[in-house]
C-alpha cells in the first residue's frame, strides 16, 4: 500500500470515529452510562407518555398485571433471564424441578402470548413490564 493510500484510509478512519463520536451527542457528558451499559429501563423512561402507551397498546393489560404483579412468577422470570435463558441452570439455582419451571414458562405464554424462552418475546415481556410499572 502506498503512503497516499495510508493517508487516505487514516482520514476515513478519523472521519467515521467523529461520526461515532458525535453519534451518542453528549450522552457521556449528561449521564453516567457509557453506550455498553445504558439500562433498556433508562431508555424506556425518556419515551413520551404517548409513545409509551403506542407501544403497550397491543396487550391485555389485565393479562399482563395478573403475571407482573405474581412475585413468584416475576421471580422465576427474574431468574431465568439472569441466568441466559437457560432451562437447567435456571431450575438449578432455585431449586426447582425443571418440568416445574417449564410449566411456569408455558403458563407465562399462555397468559401473555409471550414466550420468554425466545429471545424477542424475551425482550418484548421485559419493555412491557417497564412500561407496566412507569405506569
Amino acid at each position: 500500500m502506498s503512503s497516499s493510500e495510508d493517508e487516505k484510509d487514516t482520514r476515513r478512519i478519523e472521519q467515521n470515529s467523529t461520526k461515532y463520536d458525535n453519534s451518542y451527542g453528549n450522552m457521556l457528558e449528561r449521564t453516567h452510562f457509557t453506550p455498553e451499559n445504558i439500562p433498556l429501563s433508562e431508555i424506556i423512561s425518556q419515551l413520551t407518555k404517548a409513545q409509551r402507551e403506542r407501544l403497550i397498546s397491543g396487550y391485555d393489560l389485565k393479562k399482563l398485571a395478573r403475571i407482573f404483579e405474581d412475585a413468584d412468577t416475576m421471580d422465576t422470570v427474574d431468574s431465568f433471564l439472569k441466568h441466559g435463558m437457560n432451562v437447567s441452570e435456571t431450575s438449578r439455582v432455585l431449586y426447582m424441578h425443571r418440568n416445574t419451571l417449564i410449566y411456569r414458562l408455558n403458563k407465562i405464554q399462555s397468559v401473555t402470548g409471550l414466550d420468554v424462552r425466545a429471545f424477542d418475546s424475551a425482550v418484548t415481556f421485559e419493555i412491557l413490564r417497564i412500561l407496566y410499572e412507569l405506569k
